[in-house]
């Protein structure tokens, strides 16, 4: 009789409702505490990381500073004798030489190889002068980079390298290929600007940027592609030592129904279209110079290949920007647009 008087009056569902609000009243202090807790295990453990980046980067910079000074102490000698060494009136004359003996290879893509592209004593110099890794970039070790001009590492790297990316590749190595490349730059020109502005093109100030070392290992893969737009020509040293495998260059692709990158950005076409017409050796002294005008490049190094390092310096050709974003203001629609972004493009 009780419980059918409870159920007739609902008093059960009021006191089960009274039940969980007193309950529910009683855990609200619990969960506060209990998000409060969350937040700081949430910092404990942001703490902790950056704890932890701060420390390895304070190791980092304990190691390149005693690496700095070792090798200081250890090079003087030869940081002395630069001056001599670095002659530029003989660099630049052996460099003229060399690319003027290259021979233009059309397909896929305009190209030339320059082989022993400096004097013996300056590449070996190249080679010694090399910074240690502590310097380059240590995000992946397959691919490990150290931009140009270096502003940290030992004074026979720093002084070296420096001056083969401001003075070698920007006075000597950027005029002659430049030359070497006029007839084929002609027709780009036309493709990308129209032969209407082939003029206002040739007359466009070129800069050489982009300057870095590149260290690349087993398992590294760069799928076949084309230089940002603005890049006109890449040019590749190859920093092989005497005996290296020369098997794990660049390869050189043709690109069926190939078509102009719709936007400037680098430009991947689609690997179906891709057909491997070449490798250029991973050769010691040499370098590889393209025009970034069609087809595509890339690179592989097998994961099961052993010993491998490969190291080379790069650097593109490129107008000023100023410059070249006036000559873009100037261009019909139909061809401006395809030097938008990428994230504009919706082809």
């Amino acid at each position: 009789m009780l419980a059918r008087l409870l159920k007739q009056t609902n008093l059960v569902n009021r006191l089960r409702g009274a039940w969980r609000h007193d309950a529910d009243e009683a855990m609200k202090p619990i969960r506060k505490e209990l998000r409060r807790l969350a937040r700081e295990v949430e910092q404990l453990q942001t703490t902790l990381q950056d704890t932890a980046v701060r420390a390895a980067r304070g190791d980092r910079s304990a190691a390149q500073l005693r690496l700095i000074a070792e090798l200081n102490a250890g090079q003087a000698d030869r940081i002395s004798a630069l001056p001599e060494l670095l002659n530029e009136a003989g660099i630049a004359s052996h460099i003229r030489r060399a690319v003027a003996a290259a021979p233009m290879q059309p397909e896929p893509f305009p190209h030339i190889v320059i082989e022993q592209l400096l004097p013996p004593p300056v590449y070996e110099l190249l080679l010694e002068a090399m910074p240690p890794l502590a310097f380059f970039t240590d995000h992946d070790p397959l691919k490990q980079d150290l931009h140009l001009p270096i502003t940290l590492a030992p004074a026979l790297a720093t002084s070296v390298w420096n001056f083969m990316d401001g003075v070698i590749a920007r006075q000597m190595i950027q005029p002659a290929v430049l030359e070497k490349f006029h007839d084929p730059l002609q027709h780009h020109f036309d493709n990308v600007f129209g032969p209407e502005f082939r003029q206002q093109a040739n007359a466009l100030p070129q800069l050489s940027s982009g300057g870095r070392l590149m260290m690349r290992r087993p398992g590294y893969y760069l799928a076949p592609h084309r230089d940002p737009k603005r890049s006109l020509m890449t040019c590749l040293m190859y920093l092989a030592r005497p005996g290296e495998d020369e098997a794990h260059g660049t390869q050189l692709f043709g690109v069926t129904d190939d078509r102009e990158a719709p936007f400037k950005q680098t430009y991947y076409p689609d690997l179906q279209q891709c057909e491997l017409a070449r490798v250029v050796p991973f050769r010691p002294n040499s370098m590889l110079v393209f025009l970034n005008s069609h087809g595509a490049h890339g690179a592989t190094i097998p994961a099961d290949a052993k010993e491998v390092e490969r190291c080379t310096y790069q650097f593109y050709v490129a107008p000023d920007n100023a410059a070249l974003g006036a000559l873009i203001r100037e261009l019909p629609t139909e061809r401006r647009v395809t030097w938008q972004n990428r994230n504009k493009y919706e082809g």
